[in-house]
């Protein structure tokens, strides 16, 4: 589901809390229908507004994402998280289970 807007339509939020369920911050428990969705290419570097582009976040987990050491990437469709050094040394990508 793909739009050429930066805002996520309800369809598409609808689409990513259902995959996502929480936040995707490993030990995050928000629920994603409380979740913003985050653009993970951001929009204004190109990054689409599409389901394969958006991620549900908590308030906080947003504000902080570029700051805290959190990476996230998408691959096929499906979410992957790397924490910083801190929390994970080895800098495992990983697949949130919810």
């Amino acid at each position: 589901i793909s739009t050429t807007d930066r805002i996520f339509t309800v369809h598409q939020r609808r689409a990513i809390t259902l995959r996502d369920r929480e936040c995707l911050i490993p030990g995050c428990h928000v629920p994603a229908t409380w979740c913003e969705i985050h653009h993970v290419t951001e929009h204004a570097h190109g990054g689409p507004t599409h389901t394969d582009n958006g991620v549900a976040l908590c308030w906080h987990h947003h504000r902080t994402l570029d700051t805290s050491g959190w990476e996230i990437r998408m691959r096929h469709g499906t979410p992957h998280v790397r924490g910083p050094a801190w929390w994970d040394p080895a800098r495992r990508w990983r697949t949130p289970q919810p």
